[in-house]
């Protein structure tokens, strides 16, 4: 379909991950015609349970169980998880003027200026992970901070997307380790 025949060399990175298909059928052979949506079950003397879903849908999936949970309970309050906005979420026109770069914006949304701010109090965390990477090494220092990275695993694999790209992963992970080290050191890290 190429011009120029692709290789296994010309791999620069990979994705992979699991899809949690639920289904109360006993199935054999394909799973592709499972549905992706997720499954909730609740019935009386067992476990609330939810299982299956998309990443996309966790909200979701979370505001099912807690529903589940109240009515379990007898409790007529509802899960509140749709007027409540994530975390750094607001509007096309507020995101506009978050005074951060737009990369970090479009990532943190309405947090990017407590990333940047890292870069203020260590320049050296403006630059990227890895070369030729976006991540910068604030998005690491900020997932220790705020979010509870403990390991360069955690910030290159879970925290960011810097494990997708097999070339930067050496790089990233020598950075991630000055990261933690430095914040240690600085007694800010457990």
């Amino acid at each position: 379909m190429l011009r120029v025949p692709l290789t296994p060399a010309d791999i620069v990175g990979r994705f992979a991950g699991l899809r949690p298909l639920a289904t109360l059928e006993r199935r054999e052979g394909k799973t592709a015609d499972i549905s992706r949506k997720h499954l909730l079950l609740a019935d009386a003397g067992h476990p609330i349970t939810i299982a299956g879903g998309k990443l996309t849908t966790y909200r979701r999936m979370a505001q099912d169980a807690v529903d589940a949970s109240c009515a379990r309970l007898g409790r007529e309050e509802k899960s509140r998880t749709r007027r409540i906005p994530l975390v750094g979420a607001a509007s096309a026109d507020v995101l506009r003027d978050v005074p951060a770069p737009a990369r970090l914006v479009r990532r943190y949304g309405t947090l990017a200026p407590q990333v940047w701010a890292l870069t203020r109090e260590w320049p050296w965390l403006s630059e990227p992970v890895a070369p030729g990477c976006p991540t910068i090494g604030a998005e690491f220092a900020y997932g220790v901070l705020a979010e509870g990275a403990m390991t360069p695993e955690d910030l290159v694999e879970r925290r960011t997307r810097v494990s997708m790209v097999e070339a930067d992963m050496e790089a990233a992970r020598a950075t991630a380790q000055r990261v933690l080290e430095t914040l240690r050191r600085l007694r800010a890290v457990r």
